[in-house]
């Protein structure tokens, strides 16, 4: 029997009303399904849904691939083949997209945000191309938010150290958009950086800010925060609701002033953990050792 005899045998008709589907009805399902479904199988099913995926951005208005671990092992693709597929996803879009998740470094940041510049929504985890820290991230961070012009929503995940000494990120950001309704930016942790949560420097939050006004909700994770900052914060943002620091913070330096204005959120969350002091190297005879020089009773 001849191949095509045989597929000939093989077809379903109770399949062949799919590829005739109401564009309204195939649009509803591809947008349940979602882009990685839809990338994966889903508009390879037949021409017209293969039409439909490439030719109707309203599909491509929110991009992101759901993590792969709530993926069956066989769905799920690595970082390279997944940043070509939301590439291709932003193409898609042509200028419609208006929420995008995912992964890059600073070379196709700015590329992406030429591409979508509609986007409300912007939650990254930012690599760098560069080993160790990575000073250049900040400018190109900056020049990016500066062309998202809607942007009202960020969330970005460093995956690298950022050395503070020459750029203070949280300022930066604010700078270049302080028009955001929140903000939630995770600096890189021990586990990330693959060093004792103790032995490198958290991100200070220890300056001034500009005033963002329409700022509701704030959440910084794996920095060192000081009254100061939390002042400036505070003062910063008035229309704040929802505050979450998470690493290094003394709340016995807080004042009472401090605290009245820090009551004024409505849910607030500071970190309960003092900055570790620097090592003190002790001679015990035959060896030395170190210990940190801040009391265990201060912890909190």
């Amino acid at each position: 029997m001849s191949s095509s005899s045989h597929r000939h045998c093989r077809y379903d008709p109770a399949t062949a009303g799919w590829a005739s589907l109401p564009r309204d009805i195939l649009l509803d399902v591809f947008l349940k399904l979602g882009p990685r479904e839809v990338m994966l199988g889903a508009e390879f099913a037949c021409l017209a849904w293969r039409r439909t995926a490439l030719e109707e951005p309203s599909l491509w208005r929110r991009i992101g691939m759901e993590s792969p671990s709530h993926c069956w092992p066989w769905r799920c693709v690595n970082r390279d083949i997944e940043a070509v597929m939301m590439s291709a996803a932003v193409d898609r879009a042509a200028g419609q997209c208006e929420a995008f998740k995912g992964s890059c470094d600073e070379e196709s940041l700015i590329p992406l945000v030429e591409r979508a510049p509609s986007l409300k929504s912007l939650d990254i985890e930012l690599h760098s191309i560069y080993w160790g820290y990575d000073d250049r991230s900040g400018e190109v961070l900056v020049e990016a938010l500066k062309k998202l012009t809607l942007l009202e929503d960020l969330h970005i995940y460093f995956h690298y150290a950022i050395d503070w000494e020459q750029i203070n990120m949280l300022q930066s950001v604010c700078q270049a958009y302080p028009r955001l309704k929140k903000l939630v930016m995770m600096y890189a942790s021990g586990i990330v950086l693959q060093r004792n949560e103790d032995e490198y420097n958290k991100e200070p939050i220890d300056g001034e800010i500009p005033v963002m006004g329409d700022l509701h909700t704030l959440e910084l994770y794996d920095c060192d925060l000081s009254c100061k900052g939390l002042n400036a914060i505070l003062d910063s943002c008035p229309a704040l609701q929802n505050l979450h620091i998470d690493g290094y913070f003394n709340k016995q330096e807080m004042v009472k002033e401090l605290k009245m204005k820090c009551a004024r959120v409505k849910n607030l969350t500071l970190p309960g953990r003092v900055k570790p002091g620097p090592k003190v190297d002790v001679y015990y005879g035959n060896y030395w050792d170190g210990y940190d020089s801040v009391d265990e009773d201060n912890d909190l």
